[in-house]
């Protein structure tokens, strides 16, 4: 099994997943850029050919991308496009040339899909465009997934597709530009240790989001990998929260004390987004088992495990006392 984007943050969830359930029986490939450059083409092709000597290759699944969160799409559009273009199509020739009798699974971002404030269904894949600022990455995945159905009905191949709303938990970046839970636990966390009295959130807090645990990514796909051929189906919990609230619940794990100030001048993106979910439980019977709470409580205690002050925080996962307030996002 093949995992392109396999030592990026949702990659490396999903192989350890893989790993634990195929044990010894199977060979999981978590590929990265050091490992190939799916931008070139001849790399590419080598790289596939070598994997289909050392072995059958049952799945591919594609998750490799060029992405940063944040303002950066919209100041890069045609390097967004370009790179991503050509790594899709790439890995879907490598597929069909060297690897054909393999379940190739694409996993997209539901930025693709309008922008407006009702959850999104599948059907909203074709004859819709995407919100503006992410026009080119979002078209790019449009994109892959029409090569994947053109690959399908001219070759005979099979494959499904999976589609993500904002994936959180530990091993995320917390870097500020990264997407917007890693962000605001990063915010908090560091503000926090430093005493800070504010911190700057970007936007005006109205904005929504929905967001699925890194372990539930996972499981989801590999029930997506292992669907009826031709399956696309969205992943998540189908609940939205108001980044306000969200940045309050972070704020209360982080323990910091100060105050959240909004800059709604700052980039704000769509103002929801939200996934319909019904497909993914109807077909597939697959939910969501983290809830939002326990998940930003998992990934507060993996920041400050990387923070040289770590031990002034005692951990906040299975706490009781002082443990963020579960009802807070209820009926969102």
């Amino acid at each position: 099994m093949v995992i392109t984007g396999g030592s990026g943050f949702i990659g490396a969830a999903l192989a350890r997943r893989l790993r634990e359930l195929v044990g010894g029986r199977g060979r999981i490939v978590a590929a990265s850029s050091s490992d190939v450059d799916l931008v070139d083409s001849e790399a590419t092709f080598d790289w596939f050919s070598e994997q289909a000597r050392l072995g059958d290759v049952s799945h591919i699944i594609h998750l490799a991308a060029v992405y940063k969160a944040g303002g950066w799409p919209a100041a890069h559009p045609a390097t967004q496009f370009h790179l991503n273009m050509a790594l899709n199509v790439n890995t879907l020739e490598a597929w069909k040339r060297f690897c054909p009798r393999a379940r190739f699974t694409s996993v997209v971002s539901y930025c693709m899909y309008p922008d407006h404030d009702r959850p999104h269904p599948e059907s909203e894949m074709y004859g819709t465009e995407p919100e503006p600022y992410l026009f080119a990455y979002a078209f790019t995945k449009k994109a892959l997934v029409i090569g994947q159905r053109a690959y399908r009905q001219e070759f005979g191949l099979s494959a499904t597709t999976a589609v993500l709303p904002t994936v959180y938990g530990p091993g995320d970046s917390f870097e500020v530009d990264s997407h917007v839970m890693g962000a605001l636990i990063g915010k908090f966390g560091r503000a926090a240790q430093a005493g800070d009295a504010t911190v700057e959130v970007w936007g005006t807090g109205e904005q929504e989001r929905e967001f699925l645990f890194v372990e539930d990514a996972a499981s989801g796909i590999i029930e997506v990998a292992l669907a009826p051929d031709d399956t696309f189906v969205n992943l998540g919990t189908g609940e939205g929260v108001r980044i306000a609230e969200l940045a309050r619940l972070v704020a209360q794990a982080t323990k910091f004390e100060g105050r959240i100030v909004f800059a709604p001048q700052r980039f704000v993106g769509a103002h929801r987004r939200v996934l319909s979910v019904e497909r993914a439980r109807r077909e597939l019977g697959w939910r969501a088992k983290t809830s939002l709470v326990d998940g930003i409580m998992a990934t507060t205690d993996a920041f400050r495990a990387l923070s040289p002050r770590s031990s002034d925080y005692p951990p906040t996962a299975g706490r009781t006392g002082g443990a963020l307030e579960a009802n807070s996002i209820k009926g969102r």
